[in-house]
């Protein structure tokens, strides 16, 4: 058997090679008749991780093939390092489904990725990156691993090939969540030190804000937002993106020129917004119980989760709005309980009214 011991190798055996630039002008892409990309703008900076996120259906995993060449745009243009068609190199993907050779051995086909990438000692980088992903079984049949591992495989392989560009596809999205964590933040610092152009599409947004140095948020296969994860979570400025950073809430407002009036408590505008009524979109962490004669809103607690280190509570407001709110762990709110809230004393977003 081969040891998977996770030694970081020395720095002459991580070579750093510039990653590819990927640039996307205009691109679109019909199927069955319905559009399925409209018009995507998009520039990805070689060794950057820009990751994608987007409710079911936006068009992110077409976008992530059409990059591979797995599908063709129908309009527009896909350049990988300033090239362009047949002539484009290929970028390497992994994605949520992965097919494996019926007797592929782990190790020995992560060994051979290498050794195609001509790679010095490819059997012992084959055992760092079988360690780097988790695996624990290098002599397994590669059929024969779960799901989870199975991707471990894919992802382990793939680094093995020394790629420039590579599009993940929801690749952690097997495995459970404190390994999925490891695993991400492993291969995350992998890519960065290797200067690997990354497209990083994932369910998860907490994943894409862990990982991204520019979070996409894609809508109806169009780009809705883009930024840093703290610029793009300081600002919903509209209702998709609201939902996809999600879990939030929306509650009534009045805009008086820099500030927003709600539940009685003026605070400052996160962004520049018309005079009149609006939607406050407000996240649980930003909701804090207070006592009964502070500004705020009587409410009744519809359900309470625990989820660790927090608990998240839904209670229905005197005006009928249902609002989530974060608090200690240790403080249970019982069904049907009478509490007062009000909002932290943070800038705030708000969606106009329809």
């Amino acid at each position: 058997m081969v040891a998977v011991t996770p030694v970081d190798p020395p720095a002459s055996a991580r070579e750093r090679r510039r990653g590819w630039p990927i640039v996307l002008q205009g691109v679109g892409r019909h199927r069955a008749g319905s559009r399925v990309l409209h018009d995507i703008d998009l520039d990805v900076e070689p060794g950057t991780i820009v990751a994608i996120v987007g409710p079911s259906g936006c068009g992110a995993s077409t976008l992530l093939r059409v990059v591979t060449g797995a599908e063709r745009a129908d309009t527009g243009t896909v350049s990988i390092d300033g090239r362009i068609g047949a002539a484009a190199p290929r970028v390497c993907q992994v994605g949520d489904r992965v097919p494996a050779a019926r007797f592929a051995r782990v190790h020995a086909s992560v060994t051979a990725a290498a050794r195609n990438a001509d790679v010095m000692d490819a059997v012992d980088e084959a055992a760092r990156l079988c360690a780097l992903v988790g695996l624990e079984s290098p002599d397994a049949v590669v059929s024969r691993l779960a799901q989870g591992d199975r991707q471990r495989w894919a992802l382990a392989r793939a680094l093995a090939r020394r790629p420039r560009a590579v599009a993940l596809d929801d690749a952690l999205a097997a495995l459970h969540t404190a390994a999925r964590t490891q695993t991400r933040d492993r291969l995350a610092r992998e890519l960065r030190e290797r200067g690997v152009t990354t497209l990083w599409a994932t369910r998860d947004t907490a994943e894409a804000a862990a990982v991204a140095d520019e979070l996409v948020v894609m809508d109806g296969g169009r780009i809705v937002d883009r930024g840093s994860p703290a610029e793009v979570y300081g600002r919903v400025e509209n209702a998709a993106v609201a939902e996809v950073l999600g879990p939030v809430s929306t509650v009534p407002g009045i805009v008086e020129g820099t500030v927003v009036e709600v539940w009685g408590q003026r605070l400052p505008l996160a962004h520049a917004a018309h005079d009149g009524h609006c939607e406050v979109v407000v996240r649980p962490e930003h909701v804090v119980l207070v006592g009964a004669d502070a500004p705020g809103i009587d409410a009744v607690v519809e359900q309470t989760t625990f989820l660790g280190s927090v608990r998240r509570s839904t209670v229905v407001t005197g005006d009928g709005r249902r609002v989530l709110l974060e608090h200690a762990a240790d403080r249970r709110l019982n069904d049907e309980a009478r509490v007062r809230i009000a909002l932290a004393p943070v800038p705030a977003n708000v969606l106009a009214r329809a």
